[in-house]
């Protein structure tokens, strides 16, 4: 009998496997570029959340058939009922990391529209797409129409200076960054030449198809003359990912008057061997990568945050484990580049 109740609870977790397995390469890239709310759970905790839900799930079918007598006449509906979910359950992994339609995820089920509303974005109002929001232009509308998919491929913000309200949660270097899935990336630019001269600014992520690191190369790099040096100095909420770490080390390998040094808040998806591997190409191609220490953070609030006008410029106040929790990426660090 205890084959029958190790049977039914393992079964579940076959599909739960196979899901994560196919789709392992699209979560570290895609899903943790998503906008999520900032109560949405660390992806550490998911797969804890699963293998408990997928047990007990697994153990109460035996119960059911159990108690029914096996599979007869009286364990159709029940059973029946709890192999539609749970094939449910196992289409969700394929359906929102392999199409990455949000939309269809969520009525895939009860069970699984709840994750999936999780990392679903705010859907912009008519006027924001490019639609009237006058009920007379209806006939208009799907004339008018501006998909998502057709947004240009870099929508980026810039400027000088940041909310303070955006430096405060995204600059935080939390362990855990829950809900903070926008890269705002402050730089400047030193120019040695006849004419020597230093800018500076910031880049702030508009949507998912949007990085930071690579807008600074299509928009700022290509204003700057090959026969200068550069040294250019990034203030970073977080590190790379690997797609914009591999275009920071071509990059570099390409233009020998460059010199990079990257000043980041925190490190992300640092645990994925992909991601040291690209950390170290960069490393190997010239980039000198930092964590951010108190005084760094302390910079960027005097130089790139918003101060208000006409008021005495208010002193950056440090949160309570900013030291500790620089000391805990430097580490993480040196082990990924030692």
């Amino acid at each position: 009998m205890w084959a029958y109740t190790v049977g039914f609870t393992v079964l579940p977790h076959v599909g739960g496997f196979l899901g994560w397995f196919i789709n392992r390469k699209d979560m570290p890239v895609w899903y943790e570029r998503l906008k999520k709310p900032s109560w949405c759970p660390s992806r550490k905790i998911f797969p804890v959340a699963w293998t408990v839900l997928y047990t007990g799930m697994g153990y109460a079918s035996y119960l059911i058939w159990n108690d029914l007598g096996g599979c007869n006449s009286k364990a159709i509906v029940p059973l029946g009922l709890y192999g539609a979910q749970l094939a449910l359950n196992w289409a969700w992994p394929p359906f929102f990391f392999g199409i990455r339609n949000l939309k269809m995820v969520t009525r895939l089920g009860t069970s699984t529209s709840i994750w999936g509303k999780m990392a679903e974005k705010q859907e912009p109002s008519n006027a924001q797409n490019g639609e009237p929001d006058n009920a007379e232009e209806g006939e208009d509308k799907k004339k008018k129409k501006v998909k998502r998919e057709d947004l240009p491929p870099f929508e980026i913000v810039t400027g000088e200076r940041l909310p303070a309200i955006f430096f405060k949660f995204q600059f935080r270097n939390v362990e855990y960054s829950s809900g903070r899935n926008k890269t705002f990336l402050c730089y400047v630019l030193e120019t040695q030449g006849k004419e020597s001269a230093t800018s500076r600014g910031y880049l702030e992520d508009e949507h998912a198809a949007a990085h930071a690191e690579i807008a600074f190369f299509n928009t700022i790099l290509p204003k700057c003359d090959s026969s200068s040096r550069y040294n250019i100095t990034w203030y970073v909420s977080s590190s790379p990912c690997v797609a914009c770490a591999d275009r920071i080390t071509e990059t570099l390998r390409k233009n020998k008057n460059l010199r990079l040094t990257i000043m980041v808040g925190r490190l992300f998806m640092w645990e994925e061997p992909e991601m040291q591997a690209a950390l170290k190409k960069m490393k190997a191609a010239g980039c000198k990568l930092r964590i951010m220490k108190p005084q760094d953070f302390e910079y960027v609030w005097q130089n790139f945050v918003e101060q208000e006008e006409g008021q005495e410029a208010k002193a950056f106040v440090p949160w309570e484990d900013i030291q500790e929790n620089f000391q805990y990426y430097e580490e993480k660090l040196a082990e990924i580049l030692h």
